[in-house]
């Protein structure tokens, strides 16, 4: 807005708003004449502060310059060539990376390639039929035939990969279909499909729980579930280890005081800790819950087909309610063998994980051939009531069998699969008993048995004691189990 006047001056910016008030506010509908008012408003506050800062400025700015051309002499040393050039050959410039730890040193040199698999047995390092037991195939779905005839005929149908979010086009009808088979299997009001088991947690988490709100969580949850938490960033507050005592205490010390603000806060725990291989006291829980009123984020990854007389996991294994549960979360990739993870709430609750939640907004949905894996294996669940039975049996012989082995101790209970055996004997340094288990392990593959260290990230807060970590399966035989005892005690 340039007037044509013989001074060519331009308008300012008051100008400029006072010519398009003049053309346009007697038309203006009220409401926009009052954003219009706030606008405005704003714009003079803006220019006003402008200028007073500038006026501020402007002084020093001219001493700086005035300063800068006295003719003293810089006392600045300048460097000759020579040191320049030596400066240059000593530097070293920072890593990008930090240099690797001992724990990770010793995971380096004992890296184990599988080459082929059954439902129980693996080619690893070239080695031939070696009994698996570091995997959570619990109900033994990896390599199952029924399931690679669903996933060749999946694979024929929809191709690889949906290569698209859920809410762009990669909702295909199998992804429907595994949500309300979830639905009706644990019996919730609604579930919602992930394309990862590690970002379903940590999604759902920091989906919910925001600045302000407080999280009191178990000290031995998994490293995913640490990550949903720091994402919050929530205030957080650790129990220790299935103590509700403990949890009570943090409770009693967060409750608000008369005056404060009420704010949202949530317990968090697992099913079955596979830190740990023990289950949460999920009644005592909720005793404390109608008590001092919070909600319940649990995560059922390596209980769901495990606990429960049909697998529907801890609620089904207690006779709870399981809507008694806000959010209950899983992973498909342990004892369903497939891939991805699911959380079941409210209806409410999962259309807020649909438009909010980072892991299934931002993520390609899960390959459909996995979900029609997921599909089957729900299918064989209902259809044959001695899987869950069969794992159980074998989960007890192994404990029993590791037991009577010398120099080692089952920290364990004995309803888990996923056991951990410790030294008996702990040398009192992390490392001098890492060492040693790695020892075991690479013993027993040399026995035809595989296991593997519990391993953990090295920013987990509270990594538990060291100690191999063995995982029981529903298709292992009696001769399996047999193998795995004479392996390891060999070792």
């Amino acid at each position: 807005f340039a007037p044509h006047t013989h001074t060519h001056k331009r308008m300012d910016v008051f100008s400029a708003v006072g010519f398009l008030s003049a053309a346009a506010l007697p038309y203006a509908h009220p409401a926009v004449l009052a954003e219009y008012v706030h606008v405005v408003q704003g714009l003079i506050l803006f220019v006003v502060i402008g200028r007073l800062i500038f006026l501020f400025i402007k002084p020093r700015l001219g001493s700086s310059s005035s300063h800068g051309h006295r003719g003293t002499k810089s006392k600045v040393k300048l460097l000759d060539d020579d040191k320049i050039a030596d400066i240059v050959d000593n530097w070293t410039p920072e890593p990008l990376a930090p240099r690797l730890t001992p724990s990770q040193e010793r995971d380096a040199a004992n890296e184990v390639i599988i080459s082929s698999t059954t439902r129980t047995h693996v080619t690893a390092n070239g080695k031939e039929n070696v009994l698996h037991l570091a995997r959570s195939s619990y109900l033994g779905m990896i390599g199952h035939p029924k399931l690679q005839e669903i996933a060749e005929k999946a694979l024929r149908k929809y191709g690889c990969g949906s290569c698209g979010p859920r809410g762009f086009y990669g909702t295909l009808d199998v992804h429907l279909l595994v949500e309300q088979k979830i639905t009706k299997f644990l019996g919730g009001d609604e579930a919602i499909l992930f394309p990862s088991g590690f970002a379903t947690v940590s999604s759902v988490i920091s989906c919910f729980a925001k600045p302000g709100d407080i999280l009191i969580v178990d000290e031995g949850v998994s490293h995913a579930v640490q990550v949903g938490v720091t994402l919050s960033r929530a205030k957080v507050h650790f129990f220790k280890h299935n103590d509700t005592t403990d949890l009570e205490r943090i409770l009693t010390q967060t409750m608000p005081k008369k005056g404060e603000k009420i704010v949202r806060k949530f317990v968090i725990i697992e099913g079955l800790y596979y830190n740990y291989g023990d289950i949460a006291p999920l009644p005592e829980i909720l005793e404390l819950k109608s008590k001092y009123l919070f909600r319940i984020v649990l995560d059922e990854s390596h209980s769901i087909g495990v606990l429960g007389k049909s697998g529907r996991g801890i609620t089904e294994h207690f006779g709870v309610d399981i809507k008694q549960i806000e959010l209950l979360t899983g992973s498909l990739s342990n004892a369903v063998g497939s891939g991805g993870g699911f959380c079941l709430a409210e209806k409410t609750l999962v259309y807020h994980q649909r438009i909010n939640a980072s892991g299934y907004v931002f993520s390609a949905s899960l390959p459909p051939y996995l979900s029609a894996c997921t599909l089957g294996v729900f299918d064989m669940l209902e259809s044959d009531p001695s899987i869950v039975p069969t794992l159980k049996r074998n989960t007890q012989r192994l404990h029993a069998g590791l037991k009577k082995i010398n120099g080692l101790a089952v920290t364990s209970d004995v309803i888990s699969p996923a056991i951990h055996v410790a030294l008996a004997k702990s040398s009192g340094n992390r490392e001098e008993d890492e060492d040693k288990l790695q020892a075991i392990v690479n013993k027993a593959l040399d026995n035809g048995v595989l296991l593997t260290r519990a391993k953990y990230v090295e920013a987990e807060k509270f990594r538990p004691p060291p100690s191999i970590r063995v995982c029981a399966s529903s298709a292992f035989s009696d001769e399996d189990i047999d193998q795995a005892l004479k392996g390891i005690q060999k070792a």
